[in-house]
């Protein structure tokens, strides 16, 4: 028996549904499928009972479950005292981050420093491409970028941590003939008039929009150029969902973010994102707290 399977008991429990706990702890069916059939050998008995309605704990995995759920609650707790305790010894903390943060990681940033007002933050900001060949094991804490697995896999000395799971989709302005779409195919969006973040690479855009035929009418590094442009002509941009989350211009509806599928709404594209760190350094405790902060922004 080990945390990670009183983990998923949980969290099988709460959703009562193996898949959906899966998609919350950004694992596979089939993980936590065979993590808990491994438990219940353990422990000799079953702890769920399996239907196509759901998944539901027997009364033995009710027991199992309650106690789990006391577990975790201590060792999270501990955890947290930990933490502060050595947040306070720490005095700086460097950061590198991919522009798609934008508003969210500045949120993140100073609720941050509201807490611990004892340490120095050092903030830069790139594309994600830069930010991997620039992340300095001895210069930064964390950086925050998503990006395929695959290619954050090249980078063996570096650390990661996957926080969240981003839907891809384009950013319009109310001009936009697509506004009122629920989503986008590629055959929506050929010929379309679009603005272009220069000098990214995302291979997920790139295979998306392989068979388009685009007007660019602006390529701009000025993620903030980029939003005003879009929101006052009748182009659209890639983007990350949670990229204008906090965005003023957003809030008020001038500008719209449309998921991007292939087929239909049941097919939304998805990107990883993650917390990197120096394999060899380690998460510091500051680190690990400003990863919380970035996690509430972008599920909230």
């Amino acid at each position: 028996m080990n945390f990670e399977q009183l983990e998923y008991i949980v969290y099988v429990a709460s959703e009562k549904s193996i898949s959906k706990a899966a998609e919350k702890l950004f694992i596979s069916t089939s993980a936590i499928s065979q993590s808990i059939s491994q438990l219940e050998r353990e422990l000799n008995i079953t702890i769920f009972n399996r239907s196509r309605i759901g998944t539901t704990p027997t009364p033995e995995g009710n027991i199992v479950i309650t106690k789990a759920i006391n577990i975790l609650s201590n060792i999270k707790q501990l955890n947290d005292e930990l933490c502060n305790l050595n947040i306070k010894k720490e005095k700086q903390l460097k950061i590198i981050a991919a522009t798609a943060f934008f508003d969210i990681f500045q949120e993140a940033v100073t609720n941050f420093n509201l807490e611990n007002p004892q340490i120095s933050i050092d903030v830069e900001e790139m594309l994600p491409e830069q930010l991997l060949k620039n992340f300095n094991h001895d210069r930064n804490d964390v950086g925050f970028l998503p990006i395929d697995k695959e290619e954050l896999n090249k980078y063996p000395k570096l650390g990661k941590k996957l926080i969240n799971k981003a839907r891809i989709g384009i950013v319009v302005g109310k001009n936009s003939n697509l506004y009122n779409y629920e989503y986008v195919t590629p055959a929506d969006l050929n010929n379309e008039k679009i603005v272009i973040l220069k000098n990214t690479k995302n291979s997920i855009v790139k295979k998306f929009s392989k068979s388009l035929s685009n007007h660019a009418i602006l390529t701009t590094n000025n993620p903030r150029l980029l939003l005003n442009v879009v929101k006052e002509s009748t182009a659209f941009s890639f983007i990350h969902e949670f990229t204008v989350k906090n965005y003023p211009t957003f809030r008020t509806d001038e500008l719209k973010v449309i998921p991007i599928t292939y087929t239909d709404e049941s097919d939304y594209i998805y990107q990883d994102v993650w917390a990197i760190f120096s394999q060899e350094n380690g998460l510091s405790s500051s680190s690990r707290e400003i990863i919380k902060h970035m996690l509430f922004q972008l599920n909230k």
